[in-house]
């Protein structure tokens, strides 16, 4: 379907799980988490555990051989990827390299006088011309002279250049990705799912790009896909708030991850509870609130003013509101001109909603959600907003620093005082109090908050306080 990239350009734009591209781009981030703060935090923990000699490589391939990597038709998954890549001819990876490099630079060149670059013969023997044509187009890392010297060196040997690349990406992949890919691969191909219908045609990408992120799209990152006829926008779960870009002539796939507090929806192990559904359902029974989304529907953003202006009610009230619909996911809020907001609907998580109301009324779910819930009322309020009915955590990570503490204090509550925990004992004990998948994200938590300790290989834990300090340096 084609889509608008700007008032004068259309070009086709769809969603995708690009599963061997996703692969390689949150490889790419393992040596970029200095220079992009705030990745998530699998690739900041796999990071930390690679020596300096296996970040340098990742350098190496990702920041200077990356056009080698382009996966085929045929690469449906990254096992297959990885086999048809070893049975490339080492020649072939490098001509790529290299032809991408000529290619770019003949893109850039300012004037059809402008000679179009040295030939791949040039850019062999003359190290000077090649690092001066990277340094013309690189633009997604600073251009380092000392490490392309090194990438000029392996694109003159062109087997060791193979091996370089299909070790790396061989160990890469077994040791540190395979299981994250396991684990987060489902909740990727939903997000497609919803993302797909959230498209709207004649939407710019900047549209739906703001629409699928409550974000900007980079100045940058949009003028580059300008003369791209086809992109292809991957939901990956390594981001952050940051964006990549892989482009050729033909195709872009830009990398983006979801509001981080939208993504605990997607790691429920169980059905949303009947005391989170109404909660969603109460923010939208309300003749004001339902007002608000109307507007939203006919303008698709508006200024707080504009709404105020529209409803003809006080800015105390309107803004009251507005929180409600911002706090239960409905709507974007992102900051206008000087102090004024500007609001927008959050099509993705009406989505979701409704799924929970059909995953109520199935009947699978049916016989599954008891007929009695018993909340205990003995909790403070600002706490049971994340929790259901039988009293078990269902929402993580909350947005603000002070729910997170509210929620790990409430779950270090459960674990007892002068007892050692193995890691299985503390993720079964989290999972009887949650219905968070990810168990091991709470456990890091409690230990990062420092409401729990842990020996040195994290084979054992116990609370702060507990006369177990000896083991800490064991």
């Amino acid at each position: 379907m084609a889509y608008s990239l700007s008032s004068h350009q259309a070009v086709h734009v769809e969603v995708g799980l690009e599963s061997v591209y996703n692969a390689l781009n949150s490889f790419s981030l393992l040596s970029a988490t200095e220079r992009l703060p705030g990745l998530n935090a699998w690739v900041v923990r796999t990071s930390a555990t690679l020596n300096p000699e296996r970040l340098h490589t990742n350098q190496l391939v990702f920041e200077g051989l990356r056009d080698a990597l382009a996966p085929g038709h045929d690469d449906l998954d990254f096992p297959t990827y990885l086999k048809n890549l070893t049975e490339q001819d080492p020649d072939v990876l490098r001509d790529r390299v290299l032809e991408r490099l000529r290619s770019r630079f003949s893109q850039r060149v300012p004037s059809e006088n402008t000679p179009a670059g040295p030939d791949s013969a040039r850019l062999l023997s003359d190290v000077h011309a090649y690092l001066t044509c990277v340094e013309y187009v690189q633009v997604d890392t600073p251009f380092d002279p000392a490490l392309q010297t090194e990438v000029h060196a392996l694109l003159n040997d062109a087997p060791a250049l193979y091996h370089l690349i299909v070790s790396h990406l061989e160990e890469l992949w077994k040791t540190t990705f395979a299981a994250e890919w396991r684990r987060v691969q489902s909740s990727l191909r939903w997000q497609v799912e919803m993302f797909t219908r959230s498209l709207e045609e004649d939407a710019t990408i900047e549209d739906t790009y703001h629409t699928f992120t409550g974000r900007e799209l980079p100045a940058d990152t949009r003028e580059r896909l300008t003369p791209i006829p086809e992109i292809v926008l991957v939901p990956s779960w390594h981001m952050g708030r940051h964006v990549a870009l892989w482009e050729n002539e033909a195709s872009a796939r830009l990398f983006f991850s979801e509001p981080p507090n939208y993504d605990i929806t997607l790691l429920r192990s169980a059905p949303v509870g009947r005391a989170e559904l109404r909660a969603r359902l109460d923010a939208l029974a309300d003749e004001t609130r339902m007002r608000i989304l109307e507007l939203l529907v006919q303008q698709d953003e508006l200024h707080a003013q504009d709404i105020i202006a529209a409803l003809d009610l006080s800015q105390s009230s309107v803004s009251r509101h507005l929180k409600q619909l911002v706090s239960m996911g409905y709507l974007y809020e992102r900051r206008g001109e000087g102090a004024n907001k500007t609001y927008r609907l959050s099509s993705i998580y009406f989505e979701r909603t409704a799924r929970a109301i059909e995953q109520l009324v199935s009947a699978e779910n049916t016989q599954k959600m008891p007929l009695a819930e018993t909340y205990d009322e003995t909790q403070p309020q600002e706490l049971r907003r994340f929790l259901d009915r039988s009293g078990r955590l269902t929402m993580w990570p909350p947005a603000k620093q002070r729910d997170k503490l509210l929620i790990l204090e409430y779950l270090a509550g459960f674990f007892e005082q002068g007892r050692m925990y193995s890691e299985k004992e503390v993720n079964e004990l989290l999972l009887l109090h949650s219905t968070i998948k990810d168990s091991a994200a709470l456990r890091r938590a409690l230990y990062e908050y420092r409401f729990m300790n842990r020996a040195r290989d994290g084979s054992r834990y116990w609370l702060i306080g507990s006369e177990f300090s000896d083991f800490a340096a064991q």
